[in-house]
């Protein structure tokens, strides 16, 4: 039997639980409890850590851990560069018009907007909480690139971001060789200026430390993993129509934690009765190649290059301490075993085939996590029903953490501890976790007369 209740349980101590914790704490509710079974912005990585040696040998993990930590980051040094997160204004598909499929171009003005909104949130809290937040954050730009056969795609989209307002450029073949090399085959690109990349472990420490010195939260680090949150019925003594709703959370040792409301910002959970058939659960993959000397291209091989990535983002890149840190491969379902050897692999044989310049074969340091996505590659947040006291903040970041950062940011509002204002209510319905059920108002999937003719 529980013994304590919470105001708020917040599950999960990555970025977005992180940052719901403080701005909750900023909005004055206090007797928050943080709960996180590894380590705030990293969470329990150390068994999705795949060692180096015989990188590209192809088999099966002996351990399956469906439960593992969705934070793949690595530890530094050595070891790959630190807990490196992308801040970018990337759609979270292909092409915007297959996500104007979903969303309508309303929908996809909406997206464009709240990644906009979540980028400078994050990066103003970045600069507020960090000890050093011009080393720790650099906002360097990101750019899209695309091969001869997607240029005319490629050059759809640029006209479409342009159209909707969105800060980037276009960059011709000679702009993108300049940075690239002639070996990458990379000949367009989209230019988006203000993106960033953060630390963002020592965001997420930072975060919690300052709701901390506000008297705000309790942090429990290294517990067990959450087995169970649901909302359940209390009544009291002495008071014939006095009962009221409480979100239970119970843990894998037994444990059984009540709040008035409750948060689960756990990036990889999936079996849930609310979630079910809303997210499915893929491995995410991480390479760092050796870059102990500067190539031959000029961006790439610069010490602070900015963020890269393929249109359509099968692959993302970056350079950063001494290191061509590598991501993708993560269309592979996390209900099987991760293989993640092969995968890794594959991604560090895909850098040495763009960058020839670099070592091949060179040990590196390779990671794998879990995390989830949505049909439409958008975050789950709110609560699924009026009466449920659970709140969720899940789903992909892959495409960036700004429109996590936007969702976290309505942490108060979600709970009921202030009113949405206007300029958050495309955003929230976008995201909203009713949009799936049929319980919510949301943007239509068709393209509106007034949109569609500008387009």
């Amino acid at each position: 039997m529980a013994t304590d209740v919470y105001e708020v349980i917040v599950v999960g101590a990555g970025t977005t639980g992180a940052a719901a914790v403080y701005h909750l704490a900023d909005a004055g509710v206090k007797n928050i409890l943080c709960l996180e079974m590894g380590t705030p912005g990293k969470g329990r990585s150390t068994a999705g850590h795949v060692p180096g040696g015989a990188p590209l040998i192809a088999g099966e993990e002996s351990t399956f851990e469906p439960e593992n930590s969705g934070s793949a980051v690595f530890e530094g040094g050595p070891c790959g560069p630190s807990a490196i997160k992308m801040i970018v204004t990337l759609p979270p598909y292909l092409m915007l018009d297959g996500f104007a499929e979903h969303h309508g171009w309303d929908g996809v003005k909406a997206y464009l907007d709240l990644a906009k909104r979540g980028l400078r949130i994050e990066l103003q809290l970045a600069s507020k909480v960090l000890p050093r937040p011009k080393e720790q954050v650099k906002q360097l730009g990101s750019l899209m690139v695309c091969e001869a056969d997607k240029v005319e795609r490629l050059r759809r989209e640029f006209d479409y971001l342009r159209r909707l307002g969105c800060d980037c450029e276009w960059w011709d073949k000679d702009r993108v060789v300049d940075a690239h090399g002639e070996a990458a085959s990379f000949v367009a690109g989209i230019w988006f200026p203000g993106d960033a990349r953060i630390d963002s472990a020592s965001y997420a420490r930072a975060l919690l430390d300052a709701a901390s010195k506000m008297g705000a939260v309790k942090l429990k680090e290294n517990c067990a993993p959450m087995k169970s949150v649901t909302t359940i019925h209390v009544g009291h003594a002495g008071h014939a129509k006095g009962a009221e709703d409480y979100a239970e959370i119970r843990l894998e040792d037994g444990q059984v934690l009540r709040a008035k409301r409750a948060i689960v910002a756990t990036g990889a959970m999936y079996i849930d009765e609310h979630l079910a058939g809303l997210l499915t659960p893929r491995y995410s993959y991480l390479t760092a190649l050796p870059h102990r000397e500067a190539g031959p291209v000029g961006g790439m091989a610069a010490p602070d290059s900015p963020n890269f990535f393929t249109f359509g983002f099968s692959h993302d890149w970056c350079v950063e301490d001494d290191f061509v840190r590598i991501s993708g491969e993560d269309h592979f379902s996390g209900l099987k075993s991760p293989k993640a050897t092969e995968r890794c692999g594959n991604l560090a044989k895909w850098g040495w085939h763009k960058y020839p310049y670099l070592e091949f074969g060179a040990t590196y340091p390779q990671k794998y996590g879990l995390y989830s996505e949505t049909a439409d590659l958008m975050p789950l947040a709110g609560m699924p029903t009026a009466s449920c006291r659970v709140c969720y903040m899940v789903g992909c970041n892959a495409w960036g953490q700004a429109s996590l950062s936007f969702v976290a940011s309505l942490a108060p509002a979600l709970l009921g501890y202030r009113e949405l204002l206007p300029p958050e209510e495309p955003g929230a319905k976008l995201c909203s976790i009713r949009r799936f059920t049929g319980k919510a108002v949301v943007a239509s999937a068709r393209v509106s007369h007034s949109t569609q003719s500008k387009l």
